[in-house]
């Protein structure tokens, strides 16, 4: 069993740019491991979509923490994501 280790520098670039990657290590018994640098705060909100006073960041960890679980991450370091972005 071998380590995949993904850095990516937003919230949602793992699963844009090396989702199915990701998945199919996972899928062959290997250790995958992600890093997100920031918590993608900076991004575009768009309308109707984040709930009364929710802050961006906060819904784009919360995604991001899903992904890792529908990709099979095994770790991710979530201390990064408190970097702004």
């Amino acid at each position: 069993m071998a380590t995949m280790v993904s850095f990516h520098a937003h919230p949602d670039d793992e699963s844009i740019a090396c989702g199915g990657v990701m998945r199919k290590a996972f899928e062959e018994g290997h250790r995958v491991v992600l890093v997100v640098a920031t918590r993608g705060e900076q991004g575009e909100v768009v309308d109707g979509v984040l709930a009364d006073g929710e802050p961006l960041w906060q819904r784009r960890v919360a995604e991001t923490h899903a992904a890792a679980e529908v990709l099979g991450v095994h770790a991710r370091s979530s201390s990064a994501m408190s970097t702004p972005g």
